[in-house]
């Protein structure tokens, strides 16, 4: 009796210790079967979220552009003039022809960037120019004793020559040409040789030779003469030289004011 109850108690331990065996088994098993929630790297870190499929291609990893210390920085030149640098001086007389503005001595006076003028027709009327000069530029308005006024800007392309537009209600397509005849020419770019000119609101010119004779011309529009007995000379100025060339093969190049 006391054997077959104690085979029983054997067989029914057996029985329950063998089930929990095969449970624990079977839950080993369904873990591993488990998604594991991403590759882990080789600090340990888990790399979640990763929605990379296989073989898809890996983006390039992008680098800031940086630039260097010592790139050196562009400033562009509007129309304005601005970012040309420093104000170019155009102070002293310039002589004058456009479309529908006449002849007239033009006497400019600057201080820093600011520029005033007055102007005296060759007719007898008078006015005033005021403007700012930025780099080789002049914004200008003006007025005469007509009652005439407009605005618009001249630019110092070479240091003999202003030239620009204006306008106003009437005209609409005016221009300058301004020329800086008053001051010292050398002839033939001769130091030794130099000519002390200067000119009156209606273009006639008076000039001073180095031995000290004096000498009478005028001006006609763009054009220089000079008078003697044996008749006139005409000379043009050449801009982009700084010199003008006359009718005789001789030639004077600017020396300075």
């Amino acid at each position: 009796m006391l054997a077959t109850k104690f085979n029983y108690q054997f067989a029914y331990r057996f029985v329950v210790t063998t089930a929990v065996l095969v449970l624990i088994f079977a839950l080993q098993t369904a873990a591993q079967a488990q998604p594991s929630g991403g590759k882990v790297t080789s600090g340990g870190a888990a790399a979640t979220g990763s929605t990379t499929k296989p073989g898809a291609r890996t983006p390039a990893k992008t680098t800031p552009r940086t630039s260097p210390a010592n790139k050196s920085t562009v400033t562009k030149t509007t129309s304005s003039g601005r970012g040309a640098g420093p104000a170019a001086s155009i102070e002293g007389k310039w002589w004058t022809t456009g479309n529908f503005f006449g002849d007239v001595e033009v006497v400019f006076t600057q201080t820093g960037s600011s520029v005033s003028g007055v102007l005296r027709y060759a007719d007898g009327r008078t006015g005033t120019v005021t403007g700012t000069m930025v780099g080789k530029r002049l914004q200008h308005s003006w007025t005469n004793s007509a009652g005439e006024g407009g605005t618009g800007w001249l630019e110092l392309s070479w240091n003999n020559f202003l030239g620009g537009p204006w306008r106003n209600q009437r005209t609409r397509d005016g221009s300058w040409t301004l020329s800086r005849i008053e001051g010292n020419w050398c002839f033939g770019g001769s130091r030794n040789r130099i000519r002390r000119v200067t000119h009156d609101a209606r273009g006639r010119i008076a000039m001073v030779t180095e031995d000290g004779s004096q000498e009478e011309g005028h001006l006609e529009g763009p054009w220089l003469f000079l008078h003697s007995d044996m008749g006139s000379i005409k000379g043009q100025m050449n801009f982009r030289a700084n010199r003008v060339e006359w009718s005789t093969g001789f030639y004077w190049t600017w020396c300075g004011r």
